[in-house]
Order: C-alpha cells, then sequence, then structure tokens
C-alpha cells in the first residue's frame, strides 16, 4: 500500500514533536515497489536528520502518535486560531514565505554558532567564515528540501548572503526577540465586498423565503407586509448615519427575486409535498455518489421493528415468574453508518433514545477494527477490518447529530476535528440519503421479520402476529443478533454493486492510490473527538486511570511550578478525557487545552478498556487460584513457628504470647475489684470457682420445687471476708430489719 499519497501544502507531519520537511519513498530497483520511507527531520536548533522506516512500520508509527500527520494545519482558518493564541504563527505566510523565512533563520543560527567559535559581528570576520557556513547552508537545504544527504547539481540551491545582508538579517532578528514574523511581507489583501450589503440580501431573501411554506401563501401576502417591514427599517436606520437604507425596489422586482433565488423543487416540496414536486420536476438527486472508499459516509438513526425486553439474557434467568412479568417491553434505536462507494457498514451503536453519545460511538467504530465483535457472536468466517477515514459525513438534522448541526454540537465538532465535513440534507427528502435508508429496509424484511417481537412498519403489515407477546430477545442478544446480519450483509451480493458483495467491493477499492492509510487521525484526535469525560487520581508516578500510569516530561514539570499554578494539585482530582478503544494516551483538560500524556506501560497502545478489565480479572483469578494451592503449606509453616515461639514465651514467663485473653481479662478484673465504695468485696483466686466447671449450689431450705419460698433467707455468717464488705450495706439490712420490711 502506498503512503502519504494524498498530502497537501496545509497538512503538518510531525515525527515525534519534530517537523517533517520531506518525505521520500525507497524503491526496490528489480520490483519497483516502495520498501522504505525516508524522513527529513527539523529539530529546534535547525539540524536536519534522516530516518528511514519499513513500510509495515508506518502503522506502527501513527497508531503510538509517534508519527503525527496533521491535516489542514496550515489551513487559513487554523491560521487564524494561531495568530490570535500564539505570537510565533506566521500569519498571513504563503508556503514560499515560509521557506524563505526558514532559510533567515537558519543563517542567524549560523551566525550564532559561529561567534561561539570566535566569530566577531563585523565584516571581515563574517567573510572569513562565509565559506564553512556557505557548506553547512548547502547541506541544510539538500537535508530539508530535497531529502538527500549531501547536495548536487541537480538540486536548485539558494547561496548564503553576503556579509552586510547576514549582519543586517541577524540584528533585525534578535531585536524582535527571536519573533520570525519580522522576515514576513504583508501580502495585499482584496478589497472586501461590502458586508452590510451582503447582510441586507440574506435579510430580504429570509423575508422572501416565507413564500415557500406549508401555508402556502401568495407572492402578494409575503411581499406586502416586507414592504411595509422595509420601509420602517429605514426610518430607524436615518437616524444613524453610518448604515445604509434599504433601496426597496417594486413588488414585481422581488416577485422575481423569488424565482430567480429561491430553490423551485424545495418551493413546491414545501408548499405542496414531495409528491407534487417529484411529479412537476421528475425526480430528484438521490445523494452524493463515490466511487472512493470513505469519500461519502452516509448516517441515520432507525427504530427497530422489533418489540424486545429492557434486561440482559443473565438477569432474566435468575428472575421469578412474578419478576418475569414485570420486565418492560421496550423498542431499541440503531445509529448506522455506512460506506456509499461499497455499502459496507463501519459502524453501528445500539441505543435506548437516539442521542449524541450514541452518534460520537458509532463514529469512534468507524475507526476500528470491529473483528473482535464477530468472534465474540461466534463468527469464524468472516472478518471486519472496514475502517477508513470519512472525508463527508451525509446526515439529517436529527437530535442525535446535535440540535446545532453547524456549530456547537459535539457530533460536528467531531466530525471536524477528525478532518471530515459535514452535510446536512434536506428534511422530508430520504431519498438524498438512499443507502442507509435502502439497509434499514432491508434489515426490515429480511433480518427483523423473522425475529420475534416484529411490529411491522404498519399495522397492516403485520397480520395476525402480536409482538407484545412474542418479545424474549433480550439486549444483549439483540446485539449478538445484530452483529451475525452485519456479517451476512457483507457477503450478500448488492444490486446497487453490480450484484457483487461488499466485502468483494472493498478488497477491490481499498488498493486504489486514493484510499491512504495516512488520512487516519492519530490516537489523540479519536480520543479528543470521540471520547468521554471522567476523573483521574494524582500518585507519584504520575496519573492513575484504571490502574494504569501515564506521565511524561509534562506530568514531572508539573513538580516544578508553584502550587498555585499547578493543574495537577496534591489531593484533588483531574479532568481527562478517555478513549475506551485505546489506553496508549489520555488527554488531561488544563486552562481550556487538551494535554496529551501516553502511559507508562507501552503494551496499552490499542488496547481496549474491556480488555484489559478482562486482563485485571483474569490476573486476579490467578493469583487467587495460586494463594489456594498454597494454602495447605502456608498454614503449616505458619502454625509451626507460631507454636514455636508461643513455647518459647510460656517457658521465658513472657506475657507476649503466654497468656491468653481471658487469662489476661481475668487478671485486669482481680487487680480493680472492690476498690470502690460500691463495688463487691474482693475475691482471691483461691476462693474463686467457675460455675461451669464446679456447677451451682443452692441451699435446700431456699428452695422447694413444689412451694414457693415462704421465708426469707437469713444472712450469711461472720467470715475473714467482712472486712472488706461495704458497712453502709450491713447498716441498711439491719435498718429495714428493725423498720419490719
Amino acid at each position: 500500500m502506498k503512503y502519504f499519497g494524498n498530502i497537501t501544502r496545509s497538512d503538518l507531519i510531525t515525527f515525534e514533536g519534530r517537523t517533517v520537511s520531506k518525505i521520500t519513498p525507497v524503491q526496490d530497483k528489480q520490483s519497483k515497489e516502495i520498501i522504505h520511507y525516508r524522513f527529513s527531520i527539523a529539530d529546534d536548533e535547525g539540524n536536519v536528520e534522516h530516518r528511514k522506516y519499513r513500510t509495515e512500520e508506518i502503522p506502527h508509527l501513527i497508531e503510538t502518535e509517534r508519527l503525527v500527520v496533521d491535516r489542514g494545519h496550515f489551513s487559513p482558518q487554523r491560521q487564524n486560531d494561531r495568530a490570535i493564541y500564539g505570537r510565533q504563527e506566521l500569519w498571513t505566510a504563503t508556503k514560499v514565505q515560509r521557506e524563505k523565512v526558514d532559510l533567515l533563520v537558519y543563517s542567524d543560527r549560523l551566525m550564532a554558532k559561529y561567534e561561539n567559535l570566535g566569530m566577531k559581528r563585523t565584516r571581515e570576520s563574517v567573510g572569513n567564515f562565509h565559506p564553512l557556513m556557505e557548506a553547512e547552508y548547502r547541506n541544510y537545504q539538500a537535508r530539508k528540501i530535497y531529502g538527500t544527504e549531501k547536495p548536487n547539481a541537480s538540486q536548485f540551491l539558494k547561496p548564503l548572503p553576503c556579509a552586510d545582508t547576514l549582519l543586517v538579517n541577524s540584528r533585525k532578528f534578535r531585536a524582535s526577540g527571536g519573533n520570525p514574523n519580522v522576515f514576513v511581507v504583508p501580502r495585499v489583501e482584496p478589497v472586501d465586498l461590502d458586508i452590510q450589503a451582503g447582510f441586507d440580501f440574506c435579510f430580504v431573501m429570509d423575508r422572501l423565503g416565507k413564500y415557500a411554506t406549508g401555508l402556502a401563501p401568495s407572492k402578494r401576502e409575503v411581499i406586502e407586509p416586507f414592504i411595509k417591514e422595509l420601509t420602517e427599517i429605514n426610518i430607524e436606520r436615518s437616524k444613524n448615519s453610518e448604515i445604509a437604507l434599504f433601496k426597496i425596489l417594486s413588488q414585481r422586482q422581488y416577485e422575481r427575486w423569488i424565482d430567480k433565488y429561491l430553490d423551485p423543487f424545495l418551493t413546491v416540496l414545501q408548499r405542496e409535498g414531495l409528491a407534487a414536486a417529484q411529479k412537476k420536476f421528475g425526480t430528484v438527486e438521490e445523494g452524493r455518489t463515490t466511487d472512493v472508499i470513505g469519500r461519502v459516509v452516509e448516517t441515520d438513526a432507525w427504530m427497530m421493528h422489533l418489540v424486545t425486553l429492557d434486561t440482559t439474557r443473565e438477569k432474566y434467568n435468575q428472575m421469578t415468574p412474578e419478576e418475569r412479568l414485570a420486565v418492560k417491553k421496550v423498542r431499541r434505536w440503531v445509529v448506522v453508518m455506512i460506506d456509499v462507494a461499497t455499502r459496507v457498514i463501519l459502524g453501528f451503536s445500539i441505543c435506548k433514545t437516539p442521542n449524541e453519545q450514541a452518534s460520537l460511538e458509532a463514529l469512534r467504530m468507524v475507526f476500528l477494527d470491529k473483528t473482535y465483535l464477530f468472534c465474540d457472536a461466534g463468527i469464524k468466517l468472516s472478518h471486519c477490518n472496514y475502517r477508513c477515514p470519512p472525508q463527508e459525513m451525509v446526515n439529517d438534522c436529527g437530535s442525535e447529530f446535535g440540535k446545532h448541526p453547524f456549530g456547537g454540537a459535539l457530533f460536528s465538532q467531531a466530525v471536524r476535528t477528525l478532518s471530515g465535513s459535514l452535510m446536512n440534507t434536506v428534511a422530508g427528502v430520504a431519498r438524498l440519503r438512499g443507502r442507509i435508508e435502502r439497509f434499514f429496509w432491508t434489515a426490515d424484511v429480511n433480518g427483523a421479520h423473522y425475529l420475534p417481537g416484529y411490529t411491522a412498519n404498519n399495522p397492516k403489515s403485520r397480520n395476525d402476529r402480536k409482538p407484545g407477546d412474542e418479545a424474549g430477545i433480550t439486549d444483549d442478544e439483540l446485539h449478538t443478533i445484530f452483529v451475525r446480519y452485519i456479517a451476512q450483509y457483507h457477503k450478500t451480493r448488492h444490486r446497487g454493486l453490480n450484484y457483487r458483495t461488499p466485502a468483494a467491493v472493498w478488497e477491490e477499492k481499498s488498493e486504489m492510490n486514493e484510499f491512504d492509510m495516512t488520512q487516519m487521525p492519530s490516537p489523540g484526535q479519536l480520543r479528543e473527538a470521540c471520547g468521554f469525560y471522567t476523573n483521574a487520581a494524582i500518585c507519584e508516578a504520575g496519573i492513575k486511570v484504571g490502574g494504569a500510569i501515564y506521565a511524561n516530561e509534562w506530568t514531572r514539570n508539573q513538580r516544578k511550578v508553584p502550587l498555585v499554578d499547578r493543574v495537577m494539585k496534591p489531593g484533588k482530582k483531574l479532568e481527562i478525557k478517555i478513549d475506551p478503544f485505546d489506553l496508549g494516551g489520555i488527554s488531561v483538560l488544563a486552562n481550556g487545552n487538551f494535554v496529551r500524556v501516553p502511559c507508562v506501560d507501552e503494551e496499552m497502545c490499542g488496547k481496549s478498556l474491556r480488555q484489559w478489565q478482562q486482563e485485571k480479572k483474569l490476573a486476579a483469578l490467578k493469583a487467587q487460584s495460586e494463594a489456594l494451592e498454597q494454602e495447605g503449606a502456608r498454614s503449616e509453616a505458619r502454625s509451626l513457628w507460631r507454636a514455636a515461639a508461643e513455647d518459647i514465651a510460656r517457658k521465658a514467663d513472657v506475657g507476649i504470647l503466654g497468656y491468653s485473653q481471658t487469662e489476661i481479662d481475668r487478671i485486669v478484673r482481680e487487680n480493680d475489684f472492690g476498690k470502690g465504695q460500691r463495688d463487691m468485696p474482693y475475691v482471691g483466686d483461691d476462693e474463686y470457682g467457675d460455675p461451669m466447671e464446679t456447677g451451682f449450689e443452692i441451699a435446700n431450705e431456699l428452695f422447694n420445687q413444689d412451694e414457693e419460698i415462704c421465708e426469707e433467707a437469713a444472712p450469711d455468717e461472720p467470715t475473714s471476708m467482712d472486712l472488706y464488705r461495704n458497712k453502709s450495706k450491713s447498716r441498711k439490712r439491719n435498718k429495714n430489719k428493725e423498720s419490719g420490711k
């Protein structure tokens, strides 16, 4: 496959953060096939080195973000953004001017280099070192512009300026503080059109457009109130001399404008309907056509004509009969993206309701190898390695593509970030998206019709089927069935492809030179366009996300920044953007911009979140099984060394392991017992008998099983322990006897 065939002047190629000025393919002398690509890479010091890589290594360089192709970097819109936020951008500079400025900046670097070697900034001294600088100047042009190690006679190289010019340019460059814009000659901008006149014309056509509405007003009903409105506006504008007045034309002239500037097909379509427009104008354009993969991709959302269960099969099998009756029966939506040239399904997303997150998920799948979905669905004879960069995305104005398709919507912003253009077709004309609509019709007739819970597109076509009673497919089963149907669709003959299969057409068209894999966006661009936001913790090694560590020079330099200016503040979490299909890097949101931070583990490149979670789960289960296998030996060793330690402690009369917890608690109670005024008397070790071992002794005269106790128990006889008894209790007992209680 040929790479870098569609690189334009507005694109910027960087290798490990350094600009690539020249890409030279190296062919095999016998087979004439490209076997290597040689890159001319310039560093910050002005030196140019050559790197040569095999053709098979190019996709790996792109996936690991070492080689980044930034589409449209030098376009006017991107230049305008950098001119506002970046000082060193060569605003309004053409490609020729950029090459000239680059040589001027390099000549100043040569002056600084030889000044350190002893050259003085005088005409005579610069003249003495001029031949040495001339040789390096020519070598720099040969490496940067032509991609060769040394200059040759076939190359057109510019000579090094004279000593006076070098001194003037160097003095000018240093006085500007190293700003290359001092060498840019401002271009003479063309005279702008009258912006106010353009706004006025758009205002007029917006009011005249009321003629093409479903109310079907006459031209007179539209023009007469419009002329009155213009008269009132002119009265207000007359108070401000800086704004020109509207030139009010005649009613007949405005009628000619309606016929001239309003699209006649759309006018009839809005006023009388699609059938009347097709009858009057014959037919309507069936959308864009192309023979190049990815040039036009159509997308739309479809509510499946199928009633399913709002649960998974695993949960459903664990439910009781009563819980199964309470499961909600729903109809799912699916967002599908199809390639117009080959009719291959590039991406899809099944969702509850149409939303932008589902559209972004389907868009991310366009750049992804989806063979793993086929493997999970049990398909072994097919693959789904169909991915390409879409150049033009065709969709309607549905909510799943954003409420503001031309600005402010996540989907449209993601398409533009991935170097594609967005085209919104006219509402109500499904034939402008004929390929995706045809796929939905085919999926309905040849797929959903044979599934339980089929609702059909209208009640008449349903016949005697009862979707609510037939519903039995769960969400996970619906996903598997849809994947299997896509595998069948790719291998089915298609009438729009001259009865060829989409898979065969893809294999043929993917060998064309127009299909360039270098147009694929970098993993960082995919992450920032289609990823999702989350919070990440900060650890000593860097940023921790899902057990993986992400760190680079930016994260390390954050520790040198004052605490108030840090993005990575201790004890707080960062807001990041992560791509669930590629954990090779994350994008940290810092001061309104994204900072890309790679993973420390290089094996994470291209690994999805699902694979990473499965690997961690398998590793945990493996560690647990290994621990269970060694549990017997572990218990044996532990019991032996603990028994030995306990025996040694008892022999040494050490209480760390020599006494049990029960013995320790008993000693504590003995030391504290009887010391308070209201406490029970002290009982020594010799007087204590555990009831669990000695049993209970109850006097026969105090207890009778047949009769109740009829007399009060006599007090105990005086003993030697009376010294420790509380005297207040004895006085109280004697007082109670005297009172007859």
